[in-house]
């Protein structure tokens, strides 16, 4: 959907660039493939191959994939090949399997349809997903449409579209959950039924977030105290949640202790294994 904006764009780059004299000048393809073979040789005959390192993509094709492996492993030999997987995927996975014993998604982009409550924490939808957002605008633009909460340090346009914003310090995305589900445990909007059936360690749970009340959240986090009440109230009184993040989690402070305490706010509050609920 938005692939022209890059596409168009007037400092797109349509050839190679190589640093000469400190500045960037336009190099053939055969120019700047060899200057990166003869550089990466002579650094592994200097330092080995240990002093290269591949950061990737996770969006990167299978096949892709298969070829920087035979490229850094089979070819070159380094074993420092990293990505975007580890910060974001594992993250996310090791949270799912904390909490519900499985790193599958609880969920279905279908909630979307029929919840009146959407909670997005360092998730840039309209950017991120942009097909899903329209789903989302969707909803907001018709009959009934769900409340939208959105936690992002960012004034992005998912945040300009939310019911409430809330902009955090960078890296406090923890305190601030912990705060929300102290609210959540304080206003009486747990599922006790289900979280007596369903759930392990709640009272452990319970007495941690007591010590993060709005007016220390806020301390911590610059989220004003009174915003951070509206927001629990906003999801404790909907009869239905949905719950996203990304990257603003995944690759933030704490990103797996955060997306912990985001699957728990479900857990408190029962809506979670049902529609509209996840």
């Amino acid at each position: 959907m938005h692939g022209w904006e890059a596409n168009n764009s007037a400092d797109r780059l349509t050839e190679p660039l190589v640093r000469r004299n400190g500045r960037l000048e336009p190099a053939s393809w055969d120019e700047a493939m060899q200057l990166i073979v003869d550089q990466t040789q002579q650094i592994k005959d200097t330092y080995t191959a240990g002093a290269i390192g591949f950061y990737t993509s996770g969006q990167l094709f299978l096949e892709e994939y298969y070829t920087l492996g035979m490229i850094g492993k089979a070819g070159l030999g380094t074993p420092h090949i990293d990505g975007n997987t580890r910060l974001c995927t594992a993250a996310a996975a090791a949270a799912l399997k904390e909490r519900f014993g499985s790193d599958g998604q609880p969920g279905s982009y279908f909630d979307i349809d029929t919840t009146d409550c959407i909670m997005m924490v360092g998730h840039n939808m309209s950017s991120t997903d942009t097909v899903l957002w329209m789903r989302v605008l969707d909803r907001r633009r018709h009959a009934n449409p769900p409340r939208l909460i959105v936690i992002d340090p960012r004034r992005t346009m998912t945040a300009k579209e939310a019911d409430l914003h809330l902009a955090p310090r960078i890296g406090t995305n923890v305190a601030v959950l912990n705060g929300l589900l102290h609210l959540l445990i304080a206003g009486g909007y747990v599922d006790r039924d289900f979280v007596g059936r369903h759930t392990m360690g709640f009272d452990d749970l319970a007495r941690l977030v007591a010590e993060y009340p709005p007016e220390r959240v806020e301390e911590i986090s610059r989220v004003p105290a009174a915003d951070l009440r509206r927001v629990a109230e906003m999801i404790g009184s909907s009869s239905t949640l949905v719950s996203s993040c990304l990257q603003g989690v995944y690759q933030s402070n704490q990103a797996t202790a955060a997306a912990v305490q985001i699957n728990n706010v479900n857990l408190v509050l029962g809506r979670i294994g049902r529609p509209a609920a996840a």
